[in-house]
């Protein structure tokens, strides 16, 4: 009789020769893990827009001095300054690769001053166009509350929103201004109420710019302490030296002084004197 045991052996090399332990061991593994079906998109193929407007902000916290009459922004008429029927704001979009639909632009006003709450008006909403093409600009039309009107004095600003915005740095707008014609005298003097708008207490510094201009103007004081949400008043006197020429006749604004504000390098806000030099 043939060796049992030979034989098994035999048997089980030819299954090896075969192949089919190594089936049994294949079909023993877990299956394979099947690939995620989200598809992961490259950065540098998503376009997104970039609605934006002038941003005092922005360009303080870059190292400038900015105005705080934007020239986006149209609030006032001049002269004598007085409040205007329709606010208007322009936007932008400075995306080259995408447009900005259903842009929002909220609106908001404050008595003048620096730092100071803000009260909504309305919001609106705008589609632009990429940038280079016809309609990546608007401009957007309010009817002045009549608060605005009754204060004769205020600031206007801006927030412009998108979901998608690549850059939300350029996207606060303000215009606070007041001014004065020599006409009725070379020097005078404004009084601003300047708050705190922390929730601690800050020490407050005003800057008067650009040179030369700022050189006509003196602040006081330029530098205070103030508790979270407090404010106090702030004189501002310009006198504009008697050898400063009168400007040419259709002149609407000979010059300005900026006043900016800061706590410890953080921003807080600002007002521009608009100067008709007319005698």
């Amino acid at each position: 009789m043939p060796d049992q045991s030979r034989l098994a052996l035999g048997a089980s090399s030819a299954y090896k020769r075969a192949g089919v332990f190594d089936i049994c061991r294949i079909l023993r593994q877990p299956p394979p893990r099947k690939p995620s079906c989200c598809i992961r998109v490259p950065s540098e193929i998503v376009k997104r827009p970039d609605p934006a407007t002038y941003d005092a902000e922005t360009l303080f916290a870059g190292g400038a001095l900015p105005t705080y009459n934007s020239p986006d922004i149209n609030t006032v008429r001049v002269w004598p300054m007085a409040p205007i029927e329709t606010l208007t704001a322009t936007v932008r979009n400075l995306s080259l690769d995408a447009n900005a639909q259903r842009t929002r632009v909220d609106l908001s006003w404050s008595a003048f001053g620096i730092g100071l709450a803000r009260i909504p008006i309305a919001s609106s909403f705008v589609d632009l166009a990429r940038a280079g093409f016809g309609g990546s600009e608007a401009t957007l039309q309010w009817p002045t509350p009549p608060a605005v009107v009754a204060a004769g004095r205020y600031g206007i600003f801006i927030d412009i929103q998108h979901p998608y915005d690549r850059d939300r740095t350029n996207n606060r707008g303000q215009q606070t201004v007041d001014g004065m014609q020599t006409s009725a005298g070379r020097k005078k003097t404004f009084v601003l109420p300047v708050r705190n708008p922390f929730s601690s207490a800050q020490t407050i510094k005003l800057t008067l710019s650009p040179a030369p201009t700022a050189a006509w103007a003196s602040v006081a004081p330029a530098v205070f302490t103030l508790g979270a949400g407090a404010q106090q008043n702030v004189a501002v006197t310009i006198d504009v030296p008697a050898a400063v020429p009168v400007s040419p006749p259709g002149t609407l604004i000979s010059a300005a002084i900026d006043l900016s504000a800061d706590a410890g390098g953080a921003f807080i806000g600002g007002v521009s004197f608009l100067i008709l030099l007319d005698a």
